[in-house]
């Protein structure tokens, strides 16, 4: 052994250990060409170091004669692993690569077997030249040489055309990788040619198969390193180790790639392993052969094994080189939904078990709940804003139908919610202190108009021994007040209509009677008339309209308060509805109005108050704005939660009036943030009003935990959203005065 045949050897031993390295760890296109490519390199470099390590000259040509097979099947085998690798092909056309593989070694080793009588690859001038320390051959180039030498510079001329092309079809990402390809196909080449041309060599050697060596050596630590063109590589970066769904990784051919710790636990390690075909699992195989033939799984359904429901996900791996099949392989996961089976499951069963009616109801709920509150609050919202215009006569009449109009729909939507509050026992009752005499008197005062207009008598007849204020919920006793009256308005053509309030059972029960000389209702329809979507006359050709859902929702709050609504058993003429509540006087009137939580209506000098609305409907912002369209107070408005964050980040707003479903963030999300953003500032929490459609008692109480201070309900009036505001005010005032007043 000499430095030349040692520093040879040491290259042999360096891609002995790469191509092992390449058959185990390694998948990717091209992988079978690459390896004989590798063991060809691995027979030229162990013939060059014998042939260094040799003293005679008959020794030296042997080995060199001895050579010529892996030389041949070295460019061969090369050109199919680039067409392969950059094509993403699989070993398609077998018998071609067989013939290219074998045919050309076996005329060459030929060839080189007859040499020393035909003369064909060494001539007789070859001989021996001793040049230092080193002994090499001068080898005399017979005609066959050049002509095989010619052959196998097509097939690396091939390769270079195959990577050009694959170089400028291929993404930016991969270009070095291809462009480094391209060098290590062309050194090799470049180091034949001045060996052939100006007898360049190597301590006295043929450059090229060191060239190769090393280039191979080169491009073997890009592959172990270069991610792009690795099926397993590409797809570990769309799963994730710690994910307790099973995730498998196939190859286009089907085959195992890598697998997932949850995958191999599921279907067991001993049955899982690189390179099987993925068609023997059970159940899954099916699908996933179908997914290899047509590039679809053709029936997908739950996969059950093991205990467990599992629905199947496929991914495509795509190649960086855009060719006619850019496929690497496919990241196969199986996404566990057994809980969600089992609810699937149990939520079937009661919906089984419940009836068609509410099923109904709940469906109907969310409609109006969602697509009628939010465009009736443009329709109502802008009536208002009109309202405050100049108009004519004519004008006002038409805005009035309008108003009317929507004020029909929006008690419609009320009474759809307020029946679904009170079936879902969610229904939540004040009680406060009101003057008795003032809601009853109002309601005379409400329908006077509509009765005259019919040319109806409309009294109301309140005893005197009543207390002035009593204690209960002003709004629902309003409500069902309310409710009665127009019913006896409409129902009534002729004759009155009679209000009275008075107290029996020795004081200790409230009786309000509204009557009317109306048709009264039949005995058939008296219980009806309660119930939910049921009226006196539900034929086709009835007179009057409604849901008939006012009585129903009016005798249960009723129940609510404690009392009852009931239709009085015997009315010589029309009908009595009798309303009969707990009568629980309250202290005088005096002091109700200095109720700890009243406000003077004297307000401390305050700035200007920054207002911020948020909601993504352009009209509903307009509608707030204009409704704010005053000099206290400064109005900014965004359509998305992320610009009121932004807007909040750096001004402090004295009340953000805050959408809830929105695009991209919603609303309680943004206040969450916002919240965030005062905390960490250290800043006075501004007043977050949550204006939505949804107000179900369990959606509000969502709202007020994540740190909204009320919630306003859609379509907005502008009474009560100006009054809302001017109690925000009053109370912003409030705490201005009280911390200027504490000591410093």
């Amino acid at each position: 052994m000499n430095l030349a045949s040692g520093s040879a050897a040491a290259l042999w031993v360096v891609c002995s250990v790469v191509l092992f390295r390449i058959t185990r760890n390694n998948s990717f296109a091209g992988q079978l060409a690459f390896v004989l490519t590798l063991t060809a390199m691995l027979w030229w470099l162990f013939t060059v170091v014998l042939d260094l390590a040799s003293p005679s000259e008959t020794c030296k040509i042997g080995w060199s004669l001895a050579a010529w097979p892996g030389i041949v099947v070295l460019p061969v085998a090369w050109t199919f692993f680039v067409c392969d690798y950059t094509s993403n092909t699989r070993a398609r056309r077998r018998t071609l690569r067989i013939f290219a593989y074998m045919s050309p070694p076996i005329l060459v080793s030929a060839i080189a077997l007859t040499n020393a009588q035909t003369h064909l690859l060494y001539g007789v001038d070859t001989r021996l030249v001793t040049e230092g320390a080193y002994t090499y051959v001068e080898f005399d180039h017979g005609p066959l040489f050049f002509v095989v030498a010619a052959g196998l510079y097509v097939f690396l001329v091939i390769a270079l055309g195959v990577l050009a092309f694959a170089f400028l079809r291929a993404k930016n990402v991969i270009r070095p990788f291809l462009a480094a390809l391209i060098i290590i196909t062309a050194a090799p080449m470049a180091a034949n040619l001045s060996y052939i041309a100006w007898d360049l060599t190597v301590f006295g050697f043929d450059p090229t198969p060191f060239t190769f060596a090393v280039s191979l050596i080169a491009l073997s630590w890009l592959l172990v390193n270069n991610s792009m063109m690795d099926t397993a590589s590409q797809g570990r970066t769309l799963m994730f180790y710690a994910t307790r769904d099973p995730v498998l990784l196939m190859d286009a051919d089907g085959r195992l790639a890598d697998a997932n710790p949850a995958a191999r636990n599921v279907f067991r390690e001993p049955i899982l392993h690189q390179g099987m075909t993925l068609d023997q699992l059970d159940q899954v195989g099916p699908m996933l052969s179908d997914l290899c033939k047509t590039g679809e799984i053709q029936c997908l359904k739950p996969i059950r094994f093991g205990g467990r429901v599992f629905d199947l996900r496929t991914a495509l791996i795509e190649s960086p080189i855009q060719t006619k099949t850019p496929l690497l392989g496919w990241l196969v996961s199986l996404v566990d939904i057994t809980e969600r089976e089992r609810s699937a499951e149990a939520l079937r069963e009661a919906l089984a078990h419940a009836e068609a009616a509410n099923r109904a109801k709940t469906n109907f709920l969310a409609n109006v709940s969602h697509e009628i509150r939010t465009p009736l609050n443009g329709v109502l919202g802008m009536v208002s804003v009109l309202s405050d215009t100049v108009l004519d006569s004519e004008q006002q009449e038409y805005l009035k139908v309008i108003e009317g109009s929507g004020q029909v729909l929006l008690t419609t939507i009320g009474d759809v919610l307020d029946l679904s509050k009170i079936e879902a026992e969610q229904m939540v009752l004040e009680n406060s202190p009101f003057v008795l005499r003032d809601i009853v008197k109002g309601a005379g005062s409400l329908f006077a108009a509509t009765a005259g207009e019919k040319g109806l008598t409309l009294s109301v007849d309140i005893e005197d021994s009543l207390p002035k204020v009593i204690n209960g919920d002003v709004h629902r006793f309003r409500q069902v007040l309310h409710n009665l009256v127009s019913n006896a308005v409409k129902f009534t053509e002729v004759g009155q209509v009679l209000i009275s309030a008075r107290a029996i059972d020795d004081g200790m029960t409230l009786l309000v009677r509204v009557s009317d000389t109306g048709p009264g209702v039949p005995d058939e329809a008296r219980d009806a008339i309660f119930q939910p979507f049921r009226q006196a006359d539900s034929s086709d050709t009835r007179k009057f309209g409604g849901t008939g859902l006012g009585l129903s929702i009016s005798r249960e709050l009723c129940h609510l308060m404690g009392g009852e609504l009931r239709l009085a058993p015997s009315a010589p003429k029309g009908a009595v509805f009798e309303i009969r509540l707990p009568l629980i006087p309250a202290d005088d009137i005096l002091d109700l109005e200095n109720r700890p939580d009243a406000f003077s209506d004297v307000l401390p000098v305050m700035p200007v108050m920054d207002v911020l609305v948020v909601d993504d409907n352009k009209t509903n912002r307009f509608i707030l704005e204009k409704f704010l369209s005053s000099s206290s107070y400064r109005v900014q408005s965004v359509s998305s939660g992320a610009e009121a964050i932004e807007l909040a980040r750096d001004l402090a707003f004295d009340i953000i009036l805050m959408d809830i479903q929105m695009p991209g963030m919603d609303g309680v999300e943004t206040t969450r943030r916002i919240r965030s953003l005062e905390q960490a500032g250290a800043r006075e929490p501004g007043f977050i009003v949550a204006v939505t459609a949804n107000t179900m008692p369990e959606q509000s109480a969502h709202y007020l935990s994540a740190g909204m201070d009320e919630v306003l309900a859609k379509p907005v009036s502008k009474e009560p959203f100006l009054k809302m505001i001017q109690t925000v005010r009053r109370k912003v005032a409030q705490c201005a005065e009280d911390k200027a007043a504490l000591p410093r």
